[in-house]
């Protein structure tokens, strides 16, 4: 039987189909050439040939286009298989790294990076004693750093798991993301420049100010987010961007505008601010390559996920 394109389908399940076949299928749609791929696999070229029309016919259809001499071309299905068969070799091989550091041939080690300013050493700890206890040969790490270095050094290789904001992130491309929690957004300023110290501060007095961010380099669509929070309010501001957390929080204490954090900076303790609720949540994210297999990686998802619900529970003071 054959479609419109004038493929050979055989209706049968595909079950006997073995990696000889796949590595020979693979070899020839490298080289585009039977007895090239014979010679490379040091096998004769029959052999290839009779390896790749068992695999088609394992698999209902022609993998390559035989109708014009001396070129050889893969068909629209070949192409299916071929990148299909690439990715789970490349899939295995990972299993294969990831298991024999588990058999123990390999030390475990996790590279941990977190957000500068957060104060989540609870729910570190809780993780390092899950790791002590599951891989007690394994070796952790922890940094804080900006965002903007985080991202740079789980790309280089540096970190191989970080834990950010949602607005952090430039690219989803090739990034495993699990949101871990939604944190409060607080919009912050100096106590008593915008309001008598003692009446409540209210969103509608930031109406008109200096809104102090980080450089959209460093997160990207977080000015974009708060100022929507505010206009939802018809309240406007005017975004300035700063180097740094710490020169932030210096621009606040002087009075040079007001800025927005989420609830884990721990501002909100500081007498010389004043501060009001937003009502947007900021996701924060584990964040990993997908290729990096650690283990570990998703151990640590799971313990700051459960870190954040035991904390929604029992909130921070």
């Amino acid at each position: 039987m054959t479609n419109n394109n004038g493929l050979v389908i055989i209706k049968k399940e595909v079950k006997d189909m073995n990696s000889l076949q796949v590595t020979c299928f693979l070899k020839v749609a490298e080289c585009m050439s039977f007895s090239q791929a014979a010679a490379e696999l040091y096998v004769s070229q029959p052999a290839v040939s009779r390896q790749i029309r068992l695999l088609e016919e394992e698999l209902g259809c022609l993998l390559f286009d035989r109708s014009r001499k001396r070129l050889l071309c893969l068909t629209p299905a070949g192409m299916v298989f071929r990148d299909a068969f690439l990715r789970s070799q490349q899939g295995l091989a990972q299993a294969a790294a990831a298991a024999q550091q588990l058999a123990g041939q390999n030390e475990l080690r996790l590279c941990v990076g977190i957000g500068q300013g957060w104060e989540l050493s609870d729910m570190l700890l809780a993780f390092r004693r899950q790791v002590s206890l599951r891989h007690p040969r394994a070796a952790l790490s922890f940094e804080s750093c900006t965002f903007r270095q985080l991202h740079s050094k789980l790309h280089s290789g540096a970190l191989d798991v970080i834990l950010c904001t949602k607005t952090s992130i430039s690219s989803f491309e090739a990034l495993e993301i699990v949101e871990a929690a939604c944190l409060e957004s607080r919009a912050y300023v100096r106590r008593g420049l915008l309001r008598d110290p003692e009446e409540p501060l209210r969103i509608q007095d930031f109406q008109g100010q200096t809104l102090l961010m980080l450089p959209e380099d460093e997160s990207p669509m977080a000015a974009q987010i708060v100022q929507l929070q505010f206009l939802a309010h018809q309240v406007e501001t005017r975004a300035v961007y700063l180097p740094n957390r710490d020169t932030i929080f210096q621009a606040l204490l002087m009075g040079d505008g007001i800025s927005v954090f989420d609830e884990y900076m721990g501002l909100d303790r500081d007498p010389r601010l004043d501060w009001c609720y937003l009502d947007e949540m900021i996701p924060i994210c584990t964040v990993w390559k997908r290729s990096n297999q650690n283990p570990l990686i998703r151990l640590f998802a799971e313990v700051m996920l459960q870190g954040f619900q035991a904390r929604k529970a029992a909130p921070y003071p």
